[in-house]
């Protein structure tokens, strides 16, 4: 159960867009800056849903989705594979990122260091709902020197 502070999906996409048009506005005048290239700028086309936590846990995340489908943005979203259950839910997303750290449970734990107990079946199992969404999957390979 869901029990902190959340911002609700139309104030994270409106603000988000508010932000991204405001950083391309402030571009303009600056020598090199060609003016279509900013008017191309301005609109929002891609968001990426990752690298701060786990966003498949936000409990609002297919409304989140939706509202930026509902905008022209595309979505791509990065899970680590934890929380089949919320896959399974999951709309449809423009391209779903599944982070692979690594190729056995024993080097999993080392690299990842899980919150759960059954974390490789948890993993096992995210890749098998994956493939019975039948969408646009990439596997995300972290490589490790001298691991």
């Amino acid at each position: 159960e869901w029990k902190w502070k959340m911002d609700p999906p139309d104030k994270i996409v409106s603000e988000a867009i508010a932000c991204h048009r405001g950083m391309i506005k402030e571009m303009k005048g600056v020598p090199g800056v060609k003016p279509e290239r900013l008017a191309e700028g301005i609109d929002v086309k891609h968001c990426a849903l990752s690298l701060v936590g786990e966003p498949i846990m936000y409990p609002e995340i297919n409304e989140l989705c939706n509202r930026l489908h509902g905008e022209g943005i595309s979505t791509f979203l990065v899970t680590n594979a934890q929380f089949p259950r919320a896959i399974e839910r999951l709309v449809p997303v423009t391209q779903l990122y599944v982070s692979v750290d690594a190729g056995n449970k024993e080097s999993l734990k080392a690299i990842d260091r899980p919150l759960f107990s059954d974390f490789w079946e948890r993993f096992l199992l995210c890749l098998q709902k994956l493939r019975d969404k039948r969408q646009r999957t990439v596997y995300r390979l972290t490589l490790v020197n001298d691991w």
